[in-house]
């Protein structure tokens, strides 16, 4: 058992530190924007002005051309050959002090070709949050770049170059979020500037946006900010826009020639930060899969599937208890559609099949925008949404946890009781965490998350079958007060019910989890108005759980102790059938399982969902049922 929490646990945290498919690529962009950018220090009408800058270039240079060498097998003849060119090209025009214009537009030209042919993502799937970028900064950045990014701090001291200054208008406002973000993930080589791989991509996004926002934090309570003529510039420009434009570009477009007013824009930019509405997650969606039938024409099969799941993971999931509350049925659809377009670029089927799939998804997905836009929150709908919403979740974990306390309770082994509370009181403090950090998860780790709690409801299925034959062992009035005899004589071992209180903890933050995802979709949803009804419908449910607990705890110890041992058998066996329909449904929303549809009926409830998979899994745990079942409670006695 505890190899088996190690290796979950393990494997949890592995998910978090996975580099992105294509950071090879991000290499060979990150290299050629640092060459759009820093040659005018190395080389000035056609003479050297700094011979170190000058041997960075080249340097920088060669390391184009042996990323290059490495990257191009894997992308289509035609980029490959314009790429190998382009990149030949601009090591040359270094080598020969060319001007400066001409090196930077080369570099940004293949900079957009390598970004093409790579499929690599460029703006982040979400809006970024400045308050976690300040968060990332503190921790990762603070201690060379100093509190305020003035390159002062205490560990930058003799570095060579030393730390930027990030208040440096010269060197920052030609960096764009994107060139921010490959330097801090991939550090910049001879430099005190480390790579970050422990960071994921949208803390790294986060963090990127926060460093562009530093050089306003004096204009940051200036009412200007909101002026009308102000947000309608901000309003306009989309988050790609914004994440892959520099200042220095921004104030061309806009031609602000009054310093004050120009700054005054920028800093509205930097510091914008939206609120996502159900819209948002549907253009999101629609997004997606507009790149994932790019990416299927150009023969990337397995990207385009990547970002079709990520269409329903960022566009659609966060949005399915909205939808669900509305019509089940057109969520029902709109999550078969998703799945089996999934399947058919996994199948690598004829293009043209593809995109009947996708037109007929954005025509569901069309529909559920209209359905969405006419739902308004009320105090009284957020407060029923959030109740039923904790109430499904915590009657599912409050039955494991039933059986169990009902089972300890009748049997007197108090310090067993105390175990398994502990569980999922640690359980629930891990919701609150996770309940505080919900704008943060709902927005950049819904893929993560849904990962997490397909492996849970799969774990936990192990341990409702390890408890469920521990008492079907235990059935037989005489087997039990042998147990009980000898657990009694001596002080219960503290290692004996780690599987209890990891039961415990795991059956409950399973659906703490799940109640964490949809409680933030609503809230998010709300515009953050509806909070106190939320937070009260919580409580609600919270409430009505305890209750029934406490009456189905008394009613049970009267039972008794092998027919209490039976029901609480069979009632282990039937959760252990729907979490694995349930967990295995999850991995397969990320992508992890393969999805093969079957005409059949979807009961959520049950965790029956129409795929092979799912219903593979159950019928696994059923056969093993139905052995254990047929080989102890239904195996005649003998007779003495």
């Amino acid at each position: 058992m505890k190899r088996l929490c190690t290796a979950l646990l393990l494997l949890l945290i592995s998910q978090f530190l996975l580099a992105d498919s294509g950071e090879s690529s991000r290499v060979l962009i990150h290299t050629l924007n640092y060459l759009s950018q820093d040659y005018a220090g190395a080389v000035k009408d056609g003479k050297i002005i700094s011979q170190s800058e000058f041997k960075e270039m080249t340097d920088f240079g060669e390391s184009a051309i042996s990323d290059m060498k490495e990257l191009v097998p894997g992308y289509n003849k035609s980029d490959s050959a314009t790429i190998s060119s382009m990149v030949y090209r601009l090591d040359s025009l270094i080598k020969e002090h060319a001007p400066f214009e001409v090196v930077s537009v080369l570099a940004i030209q293949t900079r957009d070709k390598v970004i093409a042919a790579s499929g690599i993502k460029i703006t982040p799937t979400t809006y970024p949050s400045l308050a976690n970028g300040q968060v990332v900064y503190k921790t990762e950045c603070i201690k060379c770049h100093g509190p305020q990014g003035l390159g002062d701090g205490p560990e930058g001291v003799g570095l060579n170059p030393p730390p930027r200054n990030l208040h440096d208008e010269e060197k920052i406002r030609p960096l764009s979020p994107f060139f921010v973000f490959n330097t801090v993930r991939l550090g910049v080589e001879g430099t005190g500037m480390k790579a970050h791989p422990t960071l994921d991509d949208n803390e790294v996004w986060d963090v990127a946006f926060y460093i562009l926002s530093l050089r306003y934090n004096d204009l940051k309570s200036n009412p200007l900010l909101k002026d009308e003529a102000t947000k309608k510039i901000v309003d306009s420009l989309s988050l790609e826009k914004i994440a892959t434009t520099s200042d220095a570009e921004f104030l061309q477009q806009y031609n602000i020639s009054d310093t004050a007013k120009a700054r005054l824009l920028l800093a509205a930019i930097r510091f914008n930060q939206p609120v996502q509405h159900s819209g948002d997650f549907i253009n999101t969606a629609l997004k997606y899969l507009d790149g994932a039938m790019g990416l299927y024409n150009e023969g990337k099969f397995t990207e385009a599937s990547q970002l079709s799941t990520l269409a329903y993971l960022e566009g659609i999931e966060p949005i399915e208890m909205q939808l669900k509350s509305n019509d089940p049925q057109l969520m029902s659809e709109l999550e078969e559609k998703m799945h089996r377009l999934s399947h058919l670029m996994n199948q690598h089927v004829p293009a043209i099949e593809v995109q009947d799939s996708i037109t007929s998804a954005k025509k569901t997905i069309a529909v559920a925008s209209k359905l969405i836009d006419k739902k308004e929150y009320s105090f009284v709908l957020a407060f029923l949404m959030a109740m039923s919403i904790l109430l499904r979740e915590g009657l599912e974990a409050f039955l494991v946890i039933m059986v169990i306390l009902s089972i300890l309770s009748a049997s007197g082994l108090k310090n067993a009781v105390r175990w398994v509370h502990g569980g999922w009181i640690l359980a629930i403090l891990a919701g609150c965490v996770l309940w505080l950090l919900s704008g943060h998860v709902i927005s950049n780790q819904v893929e993560n998350m849904e990962l997490m709690e397909g492996l849970i409801s799969i774990f936990a299925v192990f341990m409702l079958l390890y408890v469920g034959f521990w008492l079907h062992a235990k059935s037989e009035i005489g087997k039990w007060k042998d147990y009980i005899n000898e657990k009694m004589k001596g002080a219960i071992k503290s290692e004996s019910m780690i599987g209890l209180a990891s039961l415990s903890f795991f059956v409950v933050f399973r659906e703490v989890f799940e109640s964490v995802l949809f409680l933030s979709a609503l809230n998010v949803e709300a515009a953050g108005k509806q909070s106190n009804a939320i937070v009260l419908g919580v409580i609600s449910a919270f409430v009505i759980v305890i209750v029934l607990a406490v009456v189905l705890l008394k009613f049970s110890a009267k039972l008794p102790i092998p027919q209490l041992f039976k029901v609480s058998s069979a009632v282990m066996s039937l959760l252990a059938v729907i979490l694995a329909g349930k967990g295995v449904h999850s991995l397969q929303e990320t992508g992890w399982i393969p999805i093969h549809g079957v005409h059949l009926m979807r009961l959520e409830l049950i965790g029956l969902f129409p795929t092979i998979e799912t219903c593979i899994a159950q019928a696994v745990v059923i056969l093993v049922l139905v052995f254990v079942w047929k080989n102890t409670i239904l195996q005649p006695k003998p007779k003495k």
